[in-house]
């Protein structure tokens, strides 16, 4: 059986969508007869659906990393007074990844992998430095651009220095691997355009499994569902702000919103101000969740307008279509053609009193809804699926093993 490492380099409540795309990616993976282990300083060992996690123990000055220093770190991250910090730090060798490195070396002598997988770009320079010095492949799975995502959060400029640093110092590093994952064709591009790699790319969209047989009859109250976090980039007010137009067409409405993400104060200040009966939520396992947005309506997507959200579709999407629930989104292009193409819901474009509309037409059209409902559970069963996502990562394996 050949086995297979993955570094992932972030608590799983933390990052609701790239750990589910790791956790889905290794059960595939597992599905399809690998040995399957995932290496995280921030999680505790445990099985999570055959999936086994285990808790690289950092030491010395490391001992104490928790989810609050996470939160920290992301912090810093974001920050703009820290951006030359960030550009210096993320894609160098450190004593922070030499030490995981050295942790992952011996997992990965003690475990037998054969092959790494290095999740996100951030994890580069420690996957790197284990695979070098075990000698088995690294393949890297970029799920975005850490750049392009702080372009997109304002904290740098496509000019300034701190920007032109991390794109070549990514290109140093992408000349190391053995291999490439992205999340789209358009990424795809980009890094082939970018960084120059032509060889050993491959696409992994984000995908999902069918969580129910049929769909079923969802009376009112209608549950209308926001299941990301509630973030900057996700541009969730278009949505609280068309909560008013909808309830002046509906009172039979119920909306749910995560608790979680940097936006959730200024978020909980529009709900308490305006009176808007958001009930805001969280689960601590992705089954509950899914259990949950069985009994909802409609799953709402929104999003920023800029180059890492044209890069990295939202694994919320094919979430929501995997218990069959009709989606809204502002349209942005992109990943968002989906919606219109496999007609599974209802883009509008960013102003509130249009995305209420776009609503309240799946509340109104029951023919309609159902249509759409049906649409997005066939298409995870048929298309969009995890099995039939990782088959090209599969034959990549295949070949350097």
């Amino acid at each position: 059986m050949e086995r297979i490492g993955f570094l992932f380099l972030h608590p799983f409540s933390e990052s609701l969508g790239s750990t589910t795309r790791v956790l889905e990616i290794a059960r595939s993976l597992d599905n399809k007869g690998f040995g399957v282990i995932i290496y995280d300083p921030f999680e505790n060992n445990r099985e999570i659906d055959s999936i086994s996690v285990r808790k690289l123990e950092l030491y010395g000055p490391f001992s104490f990393l928790s989810k609050k220093v996470y939160q920290l770190l992301r912090k810093v991250y974001y920050s703009k007074k820290a951006r030359r910090i960030t550009a210096n730090k993320i894609f160098q060798e450190n004593t922070f990844y030499r030490e995981i490195a050295k942790r992952l070396t011996k997992k990965i002598k003690e475990d037998n992998i054969q092959t790494l997988i290095v999740e996100q770009d951030a994890a580069l320079v420690p996957g790197i430095l284990a695979a070098e010095k075990t000698g088995i492949p690294v393949i890297v799975d970029l799920h975005n651009i850490a750049a392009e995502e702080l372009v997109a959060a304002r904290i740098l400029g496509y000019e300034s220095e701190e920007y032109k640093k991390m794109q070549n110092d990514l290109e140093n590093l992408l000349q190391k691997v053995d291999g490439v994952i992205v999340v789209s064709e358009a990424l795809k591009n980009y890094v082939q355009e970018t960084y120059g790699v032509k060889h050993d790319i491959i696409i992994v969209p984000p995908s999902g499994r069918p969580r129910i047989e049929e769909i079923p009859e969802r009376p009112n109250p209608y549950k209308i569902i926001y299941a990301g976090l509630i973030a900057y980039r996700a541009r969730v007010e278009i949505f609280v702000k068309s909560i008013p137009y909808l309830k002046e067409r509906t009172q039979h409405v119920e909306i749910y919103m995560t608790e979680k993400g940097e936006e959730l104060r200024k978020i909980k200040e529009m709900n308490n101000d305006q009176k808007l009966g958001i009930q805001f939520f969280w689960f601590d396992t992705r089954n509950e969740l899914f259990e949950f947005m069985k009994l909802c309506y409609i799953g709402i997507l929104t999003s920023s307008r800029n180059k890492a959200r044209e890069l990295g579709p939202p694994v919320k999407l094919f979430d929501y279509m995997s218990v069959g629930l009709p989606v809204v989104a502002n349209y942005i292009g992109g990943w968002s053609k989906i919606i219109k193409r496999e007609k599974i819901g209802v883009t509008t474009d960013d102003d509130p009193r249009n995305f209420a509309d776009g609503i309240y037409q799946l509340i109104y059209d029951e023919d309609l809804y159902y249509k759409y409902a049906n649409n997005a559970l066939n298409a995870v069963r048929e298309k969009y699926n995890w099995d039939k996502a990782t088959e090209p990562l599969v034959s990549l394996i295949k070949k350097m093993l």
